[in-house]
């Protein structure tokens, strides 16, 4: 206890001597952290839960000791994931136990409770330590020894009953592949190994090609229980402790991860459902009867640790009462993340605030106030207006005259062959198809202007309107010279007239279809207190899908707010426009001047403006001055986000230009300085390591570059991570890169998503 006191008294000199909490500069960024995770503790079994932490920082992932006094978990408290020790009986507070500036997390203790086995960061990417349990001492972290030591991510570890190997999920055995949805978002898959606690006789024990993770050993060290993806869900599964026998162990419809084993040799695991309510439930081997663990808890639970003596433990909590009425702020949960409030590096220190939303434009000068755009519509049905429903006509017209078809052949299979009538049946699903398929495509796929929608509309109206009149003749024909078949020509002639009024709704009501304005808010992040800013109505021949803000930031000298409206996946051509909110005269400009897809402006003080560009049919970086427009860069590259300094010597922006055509193209962050002649620099990248970079942003003074890295791996299993989160892009520690002494500081430890940072005074 004296360490720990020691170590305390140390911490309030260096607040006091440096000023910590004084500074003048900000940093924000945004945050996919979850919010008020507490440990729950039941000491009879899962009868009954009370809460073991209270604290408004996030606590998860405890374990209990084998001796059954202590409980291990990981908070973020200090503003780092580190991990605490807190007695199971009795009043004392929790206790740091490693001393680290970087992340920890998913302890693991031996069967004799003298070691305990964790995840941490400090030497750069996530690997497994081992360090002496001592609850009643503060160890620093170079105690610890590197189990794993691996360029590759290795996570949640547990050791054989014996002691004598951990047993982890890594994701050093597979390239990591792109997102099937999500071109710009890469993928992991890992796979259980072990390996001695001597960091000799690795082995690989699974090979899958989704992940298998949270592996733990039976009581006996004859099994080993984990979860897997390769049922194309995740669900569990047992194998030998040499990685032979793999097989399913229970059936269960939704997802399963996180397996412990109960005393009695049943197993309990973590599901959600699509409301992302997660619970915690136990399965019988042997009836295959799976049951929730606890009958009163809160809305969300994961990850529950099962000690023989009844003792059970698991995190989680209620939903914040913001994220239960979305819309309210336009965050889910709190404006700000609990985080630190203070970054101490390169002998400066700055107060820093995770944003619980994408791009929020930081404060003025001098003030609390965020500003973001945020609707007041809740959901899908709510979005459309009331001409919007007419797009849910064409499927009600398919089916009605797929189902007319196949009622009418069986009723006159005797007078028309029945082939006839489900041929139509079968060529209106395909014409339905094909009518909504076009609008899909000129309207979301590739986003076409209003006008065009509106011919390309109109056009197949009129082809359809003089089918349906040549069908009409037809039918009546056949109808005036007794033949049965009128009564399918019939068929087709309603089919072609319903087509053309589905395509002429469109061509007519495209700008009602979807709501058309953008709503825009202030919000103080110390009171949470909310006021509307502007709004902004959406240009008559604006696609309503390249109607959405990808980008704000307040400019530097704080008078206005800069935003980009268009379509986040949109290519090149597509229109995408930079807009501008004077503070003062409240006033919209529009900044942009091309039908193509600009955006992600900034300005500098000399009110030199720098943005994308897809004029060139590529994407560009551009400058615009007094004397004009000048494309920098001018390349076949994708070049992205980019930024200029204060002081307007130079520009920063992502680009994938060192990547070859064939490839996964990963982004690179590049820096370019204005010469004494006024020209620029060629690019130089300032970036390292290997994986996604952007969103960079310059320091006040310019001497600095913060960014958002995929550089350092990821911090957990991504299958445990990515339902909680929905981050599907696997970036996001903030780093701060100086130019001049090119020193490069990690300002973020955790294993939540974040980007978009922004420094400001």
């Amino acid at each position: 206890m004296k360490q720990r006191a020691c170590f305390s008294l140390l911490l309030i000199l260096v607040f006091n001597i440096t000023g910590i909490g004084q500074s003048a500069e900000r940093i924000f960024y945004s945050t996919f952290s979850p919010q008020d995770w507490d440990i729950y503790i039941s000491k009879n079994g899962g009868k009954t839960i009370e809460r073991f932490t209270n604290h408004p920082s996030l606590d998860y992932d405890a374990v209990i000791s084998p001796d059954g006094k202590y409980v291990v978990y990981t908070s973020e408290r200090s503003g780092l994931p580190q991990l605490y020790v807190q007695p199971i009986e009795g009043n004392q507070s929790p206790a740091l136990l490693i001393i680290s500036n970087s992340f920890q997390d998913q302890a693991a203790f031996s069967p004799d409770g003298s070691q305990l086995a964790f995840v941490a960061s400090h030497e750069g990417n996530s690997d497994i330590y081992i360090i002496p349990f001592l609850p009643d001492s503060t160890q620093d972290i170079s105690t610890a020894s590197n189990l794993t030591n691996d360029p590759g991510g290795d996570f949640r570890p547990a050791f054989s009953p014996d002691g004598k190997q951990v047993a982890f999920s890594s994701d050093r055995g597979h390239e990591i592949v792109p997102h099937p949805q999500f071109p710009f978002a890469r993928q992991r898959i890992g796979d259980i190994y072990s390996v001695d606690i001597s960091g000799k006789n690795l082995k690989r024990l699974t090979d899958s090609d989704s992940w298998d993770g949270s592996p733990l050993w039976s009581a006996d060290g004859t099994k080993i229980v984990f979860y897997s993806g390769r049922t194309g869900k995740n669900s569990i599964f047992e194998m030998n402790t040499d990685g032979t026998s793999q097989k399913q162990l229970i059936e269960f419809p939704g997802p399963a991860v996180s397996p412990k084993y109960l005393p009695n040799g049943n197993i309990v695991f973590t599901t959600w459902n699509s409301e992302q309510d997660f619970k915690i439930m136990q399965a019988d081997k042997a009836t295959q009867e799976i049951t929730p663990l606890f009958s009163n808890s809160p809305d969300l639970m994961f990850h529950a640790d099962i000690h023989p003596n009844g003792l059970m433990v698991f995190h989680g909590g209620n939903y914040p009462e913001t994220q239960r009425q979305q819309g309210k702020f336009g965050f889910d949960g709190n404006v700000l993340a609990k985080l630190t409030s203070s970054l101490f590096f390169a002998d400066q220190q700055i107060e820093a605030f995770g944003v619980r939303r994408a791009f929020v434009a930081p404060p003025q000068i001098g003030n609390n106030l965020l500003f973001y755009d945020a609707g007041d519509i809740q959901s899908f049905f709510e979005y459309l207006k009331p001409l919007g429903f007419s797009v849910f006509w064409l499927p009600i017209l398919v089916i009605v005259m797929f189902l007319s078809g196949l009622i009418l052949g069986v009723r006159n299979r005797k007078k028309t062959p029945f082939w006839k009538y489900l041929l139509f049946s079968i060529l209106t699903v395909v014409a339905g198809i094909a009518t909504g398929g076009l609008f899909l495509f000129v309207d979301v796929i590739n986003p076409m202007p209003v006008s065009t929608i509106r011919w390309t509309m109109g056009l197949l109206t009129v082809v359809l309107i003089v089918l349906g009149w040549w069908q009409y003749k037809r039918t009546t024909r056949l109808k005036e010279t007794g033949k049965e078949t009128y009564r399918i020509s019939k068929l087709y002639n309603n089919l072609f007239y319903g087509l053309a009024a589905f395509s002429f709704l469109c061509a007519v009501f495209i700008n009602h279809f979807v709501n058309s304005t953008i709503h825009f808010y202030q919000v103080d992040y110390a009171t949470e207190e909310r006021k509307p800013l502007f709004i902004l109505e959406k240009e008559p021949n604006t696609n309503p899908a390249n109607f959405s803000v990808l980008d704000s930031k307040v400019t530097h000298d704080g008078k206005a707010l800069i935003f980009t409206t268009g379509s986040f996946r949109a290519n090149a051509t597509t229109q995408g426009d930079i807009w501008k909110y004077d503070f003062a005269t409240k006033i919209v400009t529009k900044l942009s001047d091309s039908p193509y897809n600009d955006g992600f402006a900034d300005i500098s003080k000399d009110g030199k403006i720098v943005f994308r560009s897809g004029r060139s049919e590529s994407f560009d970086i551009y400058l615009k001055t007094t004397k004009g427009i000048e494309n920098l860069t001018n390349d076949i590259h994708r070049d992205n986000f980019p930024a200029i300094s204060i002081q307007g010597d130079k520009i920063v922006f992502a680009s994938d230009r060192l990547r070859k055509d064939n490839e996964y193209k990963t982004m690179d962050i590049f820096l370019m300085k204005l010469n004494p002649d006024n020209s620029w620099s060629e690019p130089e990248r300032i970036s390292a390591g290997k994986g996604q970079n952007a969103h960079a942003h310059f320091s006040p003074d310019g001497e600095w570059v913060i960014y958002t890295t995929e550089g350092y791996g990821i911090n957990d299993e991504q299958a445990l991570i990515q339902p909680i989160i929905f981050s599907p892009q696997m970036y996001g520690e903030i780093v701060a890169y100086n130019l001049t002494t090119k020193e490069r500081f990690r300002l973020t430890h955790n294993k939540w998503e974040e980007g978009t940072p922004l420094w400001v005074e």
